[in-house]
């Protein structure tokens, strides 16, 4: 008799990832993972030594899934900054309960890409300095404005993943936009560099004009 195919552990990861996108958190156990992969619970139990293991493997595996989906680099640093925003705001009107699984006390952890400023990586502490170049900013001042941004926006993610606030995806980057244009403007940078910068968005301006 053939042995039956082996299940990879990526699978198993994806079906967890499906669990909760669709259920949430509290839906996720082994054998709801071994249901969606039409399995026995063993070699789940067996790959990730029990719950506590699969959970904490599912965190790198979903963080990674959202950097996939939603985040990606832009034509300069200030940009890519704004796009993290904007795919911050997409998760959690596309898939509130990852966005809940991730951000929102449903793990112990903070997430790692996401909110969390490691001043101390070379690698962000280089993204910082660009950016205040860009800027005409010091590094200390673009570190406090990414610090706001993020929380602002991990805020209005979690109104929205809560069901609390409900808006359009455009109105919701308008919002994230012209906050951080306000900001900047108050740090001293020249319209000119953010028209540059933005590519030509003045919804801002607009917006306090009308």
């Amino acid at each position: 008799m053939p042995s039956s195919p082996k299940i990879k552990k990526e699978d198993m990861l994806q079906a967890a990832l499906e669990l909760v996108s669709k259920n949430g958190y509290t839906a996720l156990n082994i054998k709801a993972v071994a249901g969606e992969l039409g399995c026995s619970t063993a070699p789940i139990s067996w790959q990730f030594g029990g719950m506590d293991g699969l959970r904490e493997e599912l965190i790198p595996f979903a963080e990674q899934y959202v950097e996939d989906k939603y985040y990606s680099r832009n034509e300069n640093e200030l940009a890519t900054f704004e796009q993290r925003g904007k795919g911050t705001i997409d998760l959690a009107l596309e898939n509130p309960n990852l966005f809940r699984f991730l951000y929102m006390g449903e793990r112990s952890q903070l997430l790692s890409i996401g909110f969390e400023l490691q001043t101390n990586n070379q690698d962000a502490a280089n993204v910082y300095q660009e950016m205040a170049e860009l800027l005409g900013i010091t590094p200390k001042q673009v570190m406090d404005f990414a610090m706001t941004m993020m929380v602002y926006t991990q805020g209005i993610g979690t109104l929205i993943a809560s069901g609390i606030v409900k808006d359009t995806k455009e109105n919701m980057y308008h919002m994230l936009h012209n906050t951080g244009m306000t900001y900047l403007k108050g740090l001293g940078v020249k319209d000119s560099t953010l028209w540059d910068l933005s590519g030509g968005d003045r919804s801002d301006e607009s917006n306090s004009n009308g």
